[in-house]
């Protein structure tokens, strides 16, 4: 642990995980000097009273050449690339220049349970917390899913459960957790990364520095995780392979879920009882079920944590019936990935989907092949929208509609009483919303309205 008592620490972004590094450090008589690109007009007057209270230097609008000189330690928030000048000019002073994650794994004792992934993170993170919880230790979420981890380290806990993105790992240069966990890779932020390399890189950036008593949880269904090289020890899982006789680790076997550890197989429960819906949160649920075992919980205890998680808000979140028609918000899905997955959660039965949003460029063909077989009909919102309606109906999708708003998705969903309708968008919100939590809330009361209505007339 390093003595932050007047030593000089600038950070970069101020987020929530950079208000967090700047009041733990504060409590720790650092000398700060806190510097945000955003002009000064944009930031929340709670967060400008917290930054006064705390009584360090502050600037906004640009990261100025006082800002890198003064520092003997850089905090970066995980939005700022690691091409940018300020970033490039900081590295070349040759000190350390790391993330909120970094810094907490070097000051605290507290194990670190870190799950990282391209989809499905925030789920396994909170499904993780509560099994362990459920067991009675003291395991809170924190890190990407939006509690900063700096936040919870005064607190006495068993374990820190954290969701950690690529972002945070690029500036992550001795992370070792205790338990790391891979969920699976797919082509996502390559502008931030500058290509997929060093997108993989990056998130094999924990695994490198892991020592022999730690564990790595990596999903065998991935040709990209499974090869990954670490030396600590590996639990691996797997929805496709029962693995080896020889081999611990998390398995479905004849549509049960069963973990193997010290050689000692136990069935926790089956498939069908999740109460989570999809082929994608049978894979979440092994990646908890594998920490959970791991830590020495009961399997009745993960047997019930399992049967009383209901998930997360805008991942595949029932929202109500109108009418006969069921609604689910599923706004977290920003990326084709996550939309497809959501989309073959509904085996029995095809869906109205709706789908668009500020685009992000990346290949439609497997998104709209997709579509095709799971989807009655499609209705499009956003930017994305043309480009949308192009690709599908090059793939053979025929009923396609494109709409101004929300409210006019939801209606035209009704008006068509063809199926379920998903929110699960492929696109970022930022065209007509805050962000994905925004566009779900906002699909949600446009919904939980609706059944108002049906409800005064009956």
């Amino acid at each position: 642990m390093v003595r932050w008592k007047e030593r000089k620490v600038t950070i970069y972004g101020l987020g929530r995980s950079g208000l967090a590094a700047a009041e733990y450090l504060s409590r720790r008589h650092a000398d700060l000097y806190v510097s945000d690109s955003s002009p000064e007009k944009s930031v929340k007057e709670e967060t400008l009273t917290r930054l006064k209270q705390i009584g360090c230097r502050y600037e906004f609008g640009e990261h100025s050449l006082e800002a890198i000189r003064f520092a003997e330690t850089y905090i970066v928030s995980p939005g700022i690339p690691p091409y940018a000048d300020v970033i490039q000019m900081s590295r070349n002073t040759g000190r350390d220049v790391i993330s909120d994650i970094e810094l907490a794994s070097r000051e605290t004792e507290v194990p670190i349970i870190a799950i990282t992934g391209t989809n499905g993170k925030s789920t396994t993170t909170a499904l993780t917390s509560h099994l362990l919880e459920t067991s009675g230790f003291r395991a809170p979420v924190c890190g990407n899913i939006g509690v900063p981890i700096l936040s919870l380290l005064d607190d006495k806990l068993d374990y820190l459960v954290a969701e950690v993105s690529s972002f945070q790992l690029e500036y992550s240069p001795t992370f070792a957790p205790y338990i790391s966990v891979w969920l699976n890779l797919t082509p996502d932020h390559i502008d931030w990364h500058r290509g997929l390399d060093n997108y993989i890189e990056a998130k094999r950036q924990m695994f490198k520095h892991q020592h022999l008593k730690q564990f790595a949880v990596l999903n065998m269904d991935d040709s990209v995780v499974a090869a990954t090289a670490t030396i600590a020890e590996v639990f691996p899982f797997s929805q496709e392979s029962e693995l080896d006789e020889s081999v611990q680790g998390a398995y479905v076997s004849d549509g049960f879920i069963c973990a193997r550890r010290g050689l000692v197989d136990s069935v926790i429960l089956s498939v069908k009882e999740l109460p989570i819906k999809g082929k994608h949160n049978v894979e979440n649920a092994l990646a908890a079920i594998s920490v959970a075992t791991l830590v020495g919980c009961p399997v009745e205890k993960i047997v019930a944590g399992l049967k009383s998680f209901q998930g997360l808000e805008h991942r595949m979140e029932y929202v109500g019936t109108v009418d006969g028609i069921a609604f689910y918000n599923d706004s977290k899905a920003t990326n084709t990935v996550s939309a497809i997955k959501a989309l073959e959660s509904f085996p029995r039965e095809q869906v109205v989907l709706i789908a668009g949003g500020k685009d992000k460029g990346t290949s439609l063909s497997e998104f709209a092949q997709v579509v095709r077989k799971t989807a009655n009909a499609v209705i499009l919102i956003g930017e994305a929208s043309n480009r949308f309606e192009t690709e599908l109906r090059n793939w053979g999708v025929q009923n396609i509609y494109p709409v101004a708003t929300m409210d006019a998705a939801v209606k035209l969903g009704l008006q068509l009483n063809q199926g379920p309708v998903l929110l699960s968008p492929a696109c970022a919100s930022f065209d007509m919303f805050k962000d994905y939590e925004d566009r779900g809330r906002v699909f949600k009361d446009i919904v939980r309205a609706r059944l108002k209505e049906v409800a005064q007339k009956n």
